[in-house]
């Protein structure tokens, strides 16, 4: 009973902290509509200062983790290519993309990282700039090459090459491509911040963690209950039962060969493994008119999270 008050105790600040979000914009003290400015300060303010004050603090042998981002990137490659496989024959080709997406790229700058705070605080910054790197390196593209393989032949944008380019070169324009890049430069060459730069960047950061869960919260209200709920259930058990088994599958063969990850790291590579889904999938799904399908699996992965991600850290911590 004890050790399920201590999970209940990590995980009810994060998820008090979406509920509020959530029941401000019902009661109309925020519109929905502030929910994007907010986020818009999470994303290319405040995440981008964490990551690149987490970095740029530390020698850059203390920033990269490879088998951290081993587990991390294999356990989403393998969720991806199972529901590529499962979604093949459960789904048309204009969904297939869009669900398989959904199944396998996790929430970690609005979620994870407030997570990663209570559980790991000395690492949480340096896991964050960990997965956003599997992220925006391995798991978008590969889900935007999904959807752009689903649509019709003509509508195609270019080929599989040409449009990995094209989102890859969008990806280093975004502002916490660049601030990883950034902090990987003051790393690698030795630099020393000065206190006021280095006090800014902290005062930004510091805003993320709250800010991340009230936007999740207050994002839920008004989601669609349209879209298909056999594939967007299906999708969200991808994402937080799959994926996580996978973890536990490339964490145990590591094991098997001699190979020990610490055991913070190895904490949070399980739980960026059960995170929810990404909330900018609903942006990339409504560009092939697929919004209302991924919104539903986004509600639907939000709320199970809860009771998942409560069964992992019973299981790992």
């Amino acid at each position: 009973m004890a050790e399920i008050l201590t999970i209940f105790g990590i995980t009810f600040p994060i998820f008090a902290m979406v509920a509020i979000g959530y029941g401000t914009v019902t009661k109309g003290v925020f519109r929905p509509a502030d929910m994007g400015i907010l986020g818009g300060w999470v994303m290319n303010f405040a995440l981008p200062a964490l990551v690149f004050g987490a970095i740029s603090s530390r020698p850059i042998s203390e920033v990269i983790h490879p088998d951290y981002i081993a587990v991390y990137a294999l356990s989403g490659v393998l969720t991806a290519g199972l529901g590529f496989l499962w979604f093949s024959i459960m789904a048309d080709p204009g969904r297939r993309g869009v669900v398989t997406m959904i199944s396998y790229c996790p929430n970690s700058g609005f979620i994870g990282y407030p997570m990663f705070l209570i559980l790991v605080p000395d690492h949480a910054g340096i896991i964050l700039a960990m997965n956003f790197l599997v992220e925006n390196i391995i798991f978008i593209p590969l889900a935007l090459m999904a959807i752009e393989a689903g649509k019709p032949r003509e509508e195609r944008k270019s080929n599989a090459l040409r449009q990995l380019g094209h989102v890859l070169k969008n990806l280093v324009k975004r502002p916490l491509v660049i601030a990883i890049i950034l902090g990987f430069i003051v790393s690698a060459l030795g630099l020393t911040l000065p206190g006021p730069l280095r006090h800014l960047i902290e005062l930004v950061a510091n805003s993320a963690s709250a800010v991340a869960l009230f936007v999740i919260g207050g994002s839920l209200v008004g989601l669609s209950f349209e879209g298909n709920l056999r594939l967007a259930s299906q999708a969200a058990v991808g994402k937080l039962i799959v994926m996580p088994i996978f973890a536990a599958l490339v964490i145990f063969a590591m094991s098997q060969l001699g190979h020990r990850m610490d055991t913070d790291f190895r904490t949070a590579a399980y739980i960026s493994a059960a995170l929810p889904t990404m909330a900018v999938a609903a942006i990339f799904a409504q560009e092939v008119g697929r919004g209302a399908l991924a919104s539903l699996s986004i509600l639907i992965n939000t709320l199970g999270a809860f009771i998942t991600l409560n069964i992992v850290l019973f299981l790992v911590v």
